[in-house]
């Protein structure tokens, strides 16, 4: 009985041990500044976590874009997020598929960018990922984009009585040339808006139907 109650005061006593060594790390490393994050949870989409890390690696390797100028991380973020939300959408109805021709022509497009293979695989290495998993990503990226392409294309459609009312609406802009002269550049205009404003209204859907929570740096719910 003796025995037992001493070893349970050994083990509490190196538990609190461990403990304050604990305590004493953070306290000193946040004194220091040493810290030193390896990555953190950007978002969730349906309860799944979005990684940094990942982010971070598509833009690495040229993998990422955002139609905003600059390289701020928050527009990469918002693109990978779309991009993402797409893909379960394609997920769910099926049917949408690449063929080879467009995957593969991608990838070698893609290998273009780099001076040499050399280079290319010291980036993999870098990431500790391989050819495949680069394809994979450039294959959803792809399909995500065709399919959005596909998709808002269906719902956009100008007709004749939009341009003459935009012709209308703006008289002044066009001074003296017919609408005949201005009907192309009107068309291109209204398409380019249509299509601006279906996407946002889609995405936005999307957003809430896969329930998108991002979060900020100090782990935040931004939206």
């Amino acid at each position: 009985m003796g025995t037992g109650v001493a070893m349970g005061k050994k083990v509490i006593f190196l538990i609190l041990l461990l403990l304050m060594h604990a305590i004493s790390s953070f306290a000193q490393g946040q004194e220091s500044g040493g810290w030193t994050r390896v990555d953190s949870i950007v978002a969730t989409i349906s309860g799944e976590p979005v990684l940094e890390s990942d982010i971070l690696m598509e833009i690495d390797l040229g993998l990422l874009e955002s139609t905003h100028l600059g390289d701020d991380f928050d527009p990469l973020l918002e693109a990978y997020l779309n991009r993402m939300l797409i893909l379960m959408e394609v997920g769910e109805i099926g049917g949408f598929r690449l063929t080879e021709g467009q995957a593969e022509g991608a990838y070698q497009g893609y290998l273009r960018r780099y001076e040499s293979m050399e280079v290319y695989e010291a980036k993999l290495r870098t990431w500790g990922i391989d050819e495949d998993d680069v394809l994979s990503m450039l294959k959803q990226a792809l399909l995500a984009s065709l399919y959005t392409e596909s998709r808002i294309q269906f719902f956009v459609n100008i007709l004749p009585s939009d341009i003459e009312k935009a012709y209308e609406e703006n008289r002044e802009r066009w001074a003296d040339a017919s609408i005949y002269e201005v009907w192309e550049t009107i068309r291109s205009e209204l398409l380019q808006s249509t299509y601006r404003k279906e996407r946002d209204r889609w995405l936005s859907s999307l957003r809430d139907r896969y329930d998108l929570i991002v979060y900020s740096s100090d782990g935040d719910q931004k939206k």
